[in-house]
């Protein structure tokens, strides 16, 4: 599995998972400057790889075993914006517990340095850092009643960040406020999906931006 250290001197607030509120809650709050189905994707998306492909379900990221892939959009920034992400869970399910976690991409300077908000099919939502290539903990791994864990289910996972601040919502449903070290004007917003021992392809049929 990827691994990752604990970050220290990071403001983090837990929330009661009871006080869900509807999904994509930047609806409420003005019309999408991005709305990507990946119908016609965007091309700030880049070319399709091996790692990253479109489909007409939606962006299929397959991640190798035990690693991770991701795609981000550059014709977009997120300082002071809402990032709501759709992703499908697999069918069949692999094994739960060596699927590796899927979300979001945000706060990023370059490849090497990017915030991940991200649920794990084991029930467990969490925030991580790249820092120069190296891993740190921001959220560990939290049992999470919002994560959908059924075959074919569809999660939102959604961050909304402003200044340096955050908060991280799954389904609607609060899991944490934060606080980190955003890169100028945001960086670019983006997708995130790993494999464990088992190879997953991943699917995102929308991904909004408000």
């Amino acid at each position: 599995m990827i691994t990752r250290i604990l970050a220290a001197g990071l403001a983090l607030t837990l929330l009661g998972g009871s006080g869900g509120a509807l999904a994509c809650q930047g609806k409420a709050m003005a019309m999408a400057m991005l709305d990507e189905s990946f119908k016609t994707p965007d091309p700030g998306w880049g070319p399709p790889d091996d790692a990253a492909s479109f489909s007409p379900g939606g962006l299929v990221l397959k991640p190798p075993v035990n690693g991770s892939a991701w795609r981000w959009n550059p014709n977009y920034t997120m300082d002071g914006n809402n990032l709501c992400v759709s992703v499908a869970n697999p069918t069949p399910l692999p094994d739960r517990t060596a699927m590796g976690d899927v979300g979001v991409w945000f706060w990023s300077k370059d490849a090497q340095n990017f915030y991940t908000a991200t649920l794990s099919l084991d029930g467990t939502v969490a925030i991580d850092r790249l820092v120069n290539g190296a891993w740190q903990v921001i959220l560990p791994p939290t049992p999470s009643a919002a994560v959908r864990t059924k075959p074919g289910a569809i999660n939102e996972v959604e961050v909304t960040v402003k200044g340096n601040t955050g908060t991280f919502s799954v389904n609607g449903t609060k899991i944490a406020d934060f606080r980190g070290d955003p890169p100028p004007r945001g960086g670019a917003p983006g997708v995130y999906a790993e494999s464990g021992s088992t190879s997953v392809t991943w699917v995102f049929p929308r991904v909004q931006l408000f």
